[in-house]
């Protein structure tokens, strides 16, 4: 089971290069690298894809690092720990014989040391987004962003998803579509001890209906070609409606562990 909140320590495959994995698939399903299209000297900062199909662009960020290990986190983190024992001395965390439990407002102050991170991220993606529709001349609502968390475990990935949709209610409008998913870093699911890969996309107002489906489908191409690249899967595409969260469908699939047979 997973000693980090939802994430699991291991995973049951050698980690894949993440880049170098999706622009093989891009290319594979009959989409295209930007990069190709437009070689050096660019004159514009682009994303990484185009889906003609959908007339949508997108953009990969992968995060491999730890938020949490940067110095000003840590400090703010501290000093939320510091209320926490003014208010209750007694307050002791699970591994020093304490209850563990935390007040109402830590949470929602712990998720907030997090934001400036993650709003850099967005803004980098979307001025890669922006710049790239203009480029190639896509008015449409179709900019997404591909969200690869392989190093991130500070925040459980609901939390993840949360705090970047409220960022994007206001903010970086070129981004209609946030895709979080795993490839190399596996989480645990509600009620199940298997392992699993996510894909989980949200979307603005803005989207139009025919990207949900589209994205989708996506997904589900995405995992047959990396069943190809990482083993067979013992369990197939499983999708959960939208929710009152606003996520419409959510894809994970179970690998084959070790010993296990197919």
């Amino acid at each position: 089971m997973a000693s980090i909140p939802e994430f699991w320590e291991g995973g049951p495959h050698d980690p894949i290069d993440v880049e170098k994995t999706w622009r093989e698939f891009v290319k594979f399903i009959g989409s295209q690298v930007v990069e190709d299209l437009v070689p050096e000297p660019r004159t514009f900062e682009n994303a990484d894809f185009l889906f003609p199909s959908a007339s949508m662009v997108a953009e990969l960020k992968e995060i491999e690092t730890e938020f949490d290990k940067n110095t000003a986190i840590r400090e703010k983190f501290l000093a939320l720990l510091e209320r926490l024992l003014a208010e209750d001395p007694s307050w002791r965390p699970e591994l020093l014989g304490g209850a563990g439990i935390y007040p109402d407002w830590f949470r929602g102050e712990f998720i907030r040391l997090f934001r400036p991170s993650l709003s850099r991220v967005l803004k980098k993606a979307n001025r890669q987004i922006k710049s790239t529709k203009e480029h190639f001349g896509i008015t449409d609502s179709t900019g997404m962003l591909i969200f690869v968390n392989d190093g991130f475990t500070g925040l459980e990935p609901h939390f993840v998803r949360m705090l970047v949709c409220d960022i994007l209610i206001n903010s970086y409008s070129s981004i209609d579509c946030f895709l979080y998913i795993t490839v190399n870093r596996y989480v645990e699911i509600q009620g199940s001890n298997v392992p699993r890969l996510l894909w989980i996309p949200s979307y603005s107002d803005r989207a139009p209906d025919s990207l949900v489906p589209f994205v989708d489908d996506l997904g589900r191409r995405w995992f047959d070609f990396l069943e190809g690249k990482i083993g067979k899967f013992s369990v197939s595409v499983e999708e959960i409606p939208k929710s009152n969260q606003g996520f419409r469908t959510i894809f994970s699939r179970a690998i084959v562990l070790p010993g296990e047979k197919s």
